[in-house]
């Protein structure tokens, strides 16, 4: 045994020894996070000085007033007999409606000084896109838009007119999200309130619509109750603290108050924030189906498909008819009878009908483990033969299982795998997250759950050795294999929530590219439709938690408001095959009396999932660092352990990037601009991070500053990522990335820039989480391979070279290896005499299949601990590279890129664009298979480069550490 293994067994052996000598059962909703304060954080409660506001030499932008215009409105199909009600919308403040001399439901109601309002929307986008406050996201215009549109009651109205056909048909409106409450009137009768920030407002309003007239459509929207008040991010005044206030009024979202990562937005995200739908139909509706999908492991060739569909009766007698579902050619129907205003489930199962029992079924997997193959399910009711309501929807067939240690008075502490469908559980809790077990150092508040009184361990969990090295850490599970979690997150999609699917889409797609496997939806700020719809199709499990943020912060006042939004969203969203866990909140437990809520909830309407009660110390460590580290091989020796669901670091936005959102005058040197759009200058080991920089030489303007960080960017988020390859499954399970999406223009904690421009913190981390990929280790030099597939990879050759800063090749080994799928496989250290090593080198690592074509390729600029020794980048000669466009466009949008090198000096860090020929601007998005790339004197490199449909002529555009500025 040698004395790795050695420690490990010892280790494991002392959380076993723990539970059995003295348990250390503690109250999870005593236990405080990071901070171990007394009383919870509520946010400031005055504005900063004026001598700690922002200030730059750039005035705000000055908005123009856009005319108001009488827009009719649109009902735009949806589903079938379901419209959205586009267009029309107008908005006013809630006293314009008081002052009025019309009621607000007359069709002669003057509103001709209204504002055109945006739905979906929020009220601040409206006021933006109306020219009534400048764009927040460039420079410091967030600071000319006033905070008291937080305290602010708004009114929105529209018209429409009933499709044709509507006779003794229901009709129902259907909000998809509003924020923070709502108060609904149609025709001058108050239909209802809606509540929250995540729930539906489903409204059957047959008896007061009119058929051959306007309906007049109004909704009163008061914002929360508890806005709080911003923090406002200065030189001076630093990041300041998270959240505060807001959190109170949890559902909604808690981050709009401002974070370390957004300023405060300053109408808190109130409005119609989700779309408003027209539904026509008969007397039984559909409700939120269930597809429950169950392998019989490890066998993968068969499925069982069982469909839940809730119906309900909308009238006042008692109905019978048939229920339909549909896909792939797979068709199974029932009778139904319901009494008067009744509701049920029908139950669609195997063993009922044989054709649910699939024959090689096309199986969803999350990224780069296989397709994520999805199903087109079609519902239907029917009475009397006539069609009443028809849903139409996805789901995947694939089964979640999770690997865990857990405590039982019985068996101690023990590791175990948990299949939610194989479970017989009795739609109960299986895990209890008020009383949890402290494992290994006390003072790292590392915990794992107990079970539930009552649960048999012999009907819902697989027992597993507890020899396993990942020790109490968690492992996901998709279909019976392991997943090794290369995660990123999403704080928020859009400050303002401008979310469609043109935009959000290529977001999603750079995800998928850079090798990310999975995407927590912090806080729950991302609920809603497209943003489950993405992922499912592009391959992405979700954490998705719900919307209390750490536990050192104020928790929400309204327990049974909070609930009747998360009931709504876990029926609403169950549906989708990438969620992947729940979890109540961010870095904490959920609040006394809340928690067992939530449990009891999730297993009742949701059995096919697990439920984890925190998100950090639960099966997992704590969450961070969040910066720079000047040595990197810390990220291996110190932090790289278990499972990690934020980690992150500074993440400069090319010059391209950074001109588009501050002004000229404001984008050197470094100032009040850039610490409001996050340059945390006080935190996160700033300093560290500077001297990085400034290692190359010191930088004098912004263009300069922003090359030099990439390099640092670069290494830095590949370190983190391949600090965790390089302990898989001996200790590290996953690793969630603090964040990948950011949610406005901002200086960290990103991979690409909202603009999608790609700098070195995306294709740092797209280079570390390569499919099947070659590294080196820190501090040892270790040489490994990263197989994240499920298919074995033989005959591999493995080859480490190092160059002179001139190009000249001065070591070089080699190796043949075999790498089994979803595992690390070691293959050599480099013995280099100290005498050989110059101050600076260039380490390529290559990755050769069997047929000696290259499938990974993997450069280290080593500069052995010794920073100044950057500056040799500095003695490369300028490189004018040879590009030439291959194969233009071919399948599809895709051209390969040739790159050469004529040179004789490397060209280092080559950075691609595409640009627009008519106008000469860069192309966002634009799908590089590479960048910040290195070429050999005379080596050349074919890279792939996918754009959007429709995209004109195209140029080539080439930057560089030390390359040539040109377009080709």
């Amino acid at each position: 045994m040698n004395l790795r293994t050695h420690s490990k067994k010892l280790c494991i052996g002392a959380l076993l020894l723990s539970s059995i000598i003295g348990p250390n059962i503690a109250n999870a909703q005593d236990m405080m996070g990071k901070t171990g304060t007394a009383t919870l954080w509520q946010g400031i409660r005055q504005r900063q000085p004026e001598s700690e506001m922002p200030k730059g030499k750039a005035p705000y932008q000055i908005a123009q007033r856009v005319a108001k215009q009488n827009i009719p409105t649109k009902l735009v199909p949806a589903q079938h007999n379901e419209w959205i009600i586009s267009d029309g919308w107008e908005l006013a403040e809630f006293s314009q409606v008081i002052e009025a001399k019309e009621s607000i439901f007359s069709l002669n109601f003057d509103t001709k000084d209204w504002y055109n309002a945006t739905v979906p929307g929020t009220i601040l986008t409206t006021l933006v896109n109306q020219g009534v406050y400048p764009e927040p996201t460039y420079g410091l215009n967030n600071m000319a838009i006033p905070e008291d549109l937080a305290h602010k009651q708004w009114w929105y109205r529209t018209t429409f007119d009933l499709p044709a056909n509507t006779d003794n048909k229901r009709v129902r409106l259907l909000f998809n999200g509003i924020n923070y409450r709502a108060q609904v009137y149609l025709n001058g009768k108050k239909i209802g309130n809606i509540d929250g920030a995540f729930i539906r407002g489903d409204f059957d309003v047959t008896s007061l619509v009119k058929q051959g007239t306007k309906n007049v459509l109004a909704v009163l929207i008061s914002p929360p109750n508890n806005p709080g008040i911003a923090h406002e991010q200065t030189m001076k005044a630093g990041q300041g603290l998270n959240g505060g206030q807001l959190s109170l009024d949890g559902p909604t979202f808690i981050a709009s108050m401002g974070w370390d990562w957004i300023p405060g937005i300053r109408d808190r995200n109130s409005g119609l924030w989700q779309d408003v739908r027209l539904q026509v139909g008969g007397e039984v509706a559909i409700g939120d189906p269930n597809v429950i999908t169950n392998l019989p492991l490890p066998d993968t060739t068969q499925a069982k498909v069982t469909i839940l569909m809730p119906i309900k009766n909308l009238t006042n007698a008692p109905v019978s008819g048939k229920a339909t579902a549909k896909f792939e050619g797979v068709t199974v129907e029932k009778s139904y009878t319901l009494a008067a205003n009744a509701e049920s489930t029908l139950t669609f199962a195997p063993e009922e009908f044989s054709k649910l029992n699939i024959k090689n079924p096309k199986l969803w997997w999350p990224n780069g483990y296989g397709a994520p193959a999805l199903y087109n399910l079609e519902l239907e009711t029917s009475v009397n033969g006539t069609s009443s309501d028809i849903k139409k929807t996805r789901f995947g067939i694939r089964e979640l299982s999770y690997e865990l240690m857990v405590n039982s008075p019985s068996k101690g502490n023990h590791r175990i795998a948990y299949t939610p469908v194989d479970a017989e559980s009795n739609g109960k809790p299986v895990f209890n997250y008020e009383k949890v077990m402290l494992v290994g150092n006390p003072k790292s508040n590392q915990t794992i759950p107990t079970i539930q009184e009552g649960i048999d361990e012999s009907k819902v969990f697989e027992q597993l050795s507890n020899e396993d090295p990942v020790g109490h850490f968690f492992v996901f599970r998709v279909n019976g294999k392991r997943i090794f979690i290369k995660g990123g997150t999403s704080g928020m999609d859009e400050m303002m929530k401008r979310v469609s699917r043109e935009k959000m889409e290529p977001y999603f797609q750079l995800h998928k590219d850079a090798n990310f496997n999975l995407i927590r939806n912090w806080t729950g700020e991302n609920t809603e439709e497209l943003f489950y719809e993405l992922a499912d199709e592009y391959g992405l499990l979700v954490w998705n938690d719900f919307w209390i943020t750490t536990d050192d912060t104020i928790d929400p006042n309204d327990h049974a408001l909070f609930m009747k939004n998360a009931t709504d969203v876990v029926r609403r969203f169950r549906m989708h095959p990438s969620i992947a866990i729940w979890c109540p909140r961010n870095e904490g437990y959920a609040p006394e009396g809340l928690e067992p809520q939530l449990n009891e909830m999730i297993a009742k309407e949701d059995p096919t999932r697990h439920y984890h009660g925190n998100s950090r110390f639960l099966n997992s460590v704590n969450s961070g660092p969040y910066g720079f580290f000047k040595d990197q091989s810390r990220y291996y020796t110190q932090v790289a352990n278990g499972f990690n669901t934020e980690f992150g670091a500074q993440a400069i936005p090319t010059a391209n990037t950074i001109r588009k959102f501050i002004a000229p005058e404001d984008q050197w040197p470094i100032n009040d601009v850039w610490a409001y759009h996050d340059l945390h200058h006080t935190t996160h080991f700033f300093q560290d991070f500077m001297a990085a920089v400034n290692s190359y030489g010191e930088a004098k303007g912004m263009e300069e500053f922003s090359k030099k960080a990439q390099m640092v960017t670069y290494d830095t988020w590949r370190a983190m990522i391949e600090s965790w390859n390089s302990k898989m499954w001996d200790n590290t399970t996953g690793l969630i990335l603090w964040m990948s999406h950011p949610a406005w223009p901002s200086m960290t904690w990103q991979t690409y820039t909202y603009d999608y421009e790609t700098p070195g913190s995306y294709f740092g981390a797209k280079k570390a989480q390569e499919a099947l990929h070659i590294q080196m280790n820190l501090p040892d030099n270790k040489v490994i391979i990263l197989n994240n597939t499920r298919e074995d990879k033989k005959g591999l050759t493995a080859t480490v070279t190092y160059y002179h800063i001139d190009g000249k090749e001065y070591f070089k080994k080699s190796g043949k290896f075999d790498a089994p799928a979803n595992q690390k496989t070691e293959c050599f250290i480099p013995q280099l005499l100290t005498r050989d090593i110059p101050r600076y080198t260039l380490a390529r690592l290559e990755l050769k299949d069997s047929k000696g074509k290259v499938v990974s390729t993997n450069d280290y600029w080593k500069n052995w601990g010794n920073l100044e020794a950057n500056q040799a980048m500095n003695e490369l000669a300028s490189v004018k590279l040879n590009i030439a466009v291959k194969n233009l466009r071919i399948a599809g949008n895709k051209s390969i890129i040739e790159v050469s090198n004529p040179s004789s000096s490397i060209a280092a860090a080559i950075k691609l664009n595409a640009v627009n020929k008519a106008n000469g601007e860069i192309i966002l998005p634009a799908y590089f298979s590479e960048g910040y790339f290195n070429l050999l004197p005379g080596e050349k490199r074919f890279v792939e480069l996918n754009l959007p449909e429709g995209t004109g002529a195209f140029s080539i555009a080439t930057d560089g550490y030390n390359i040539e500025q040109s377009t080709y």
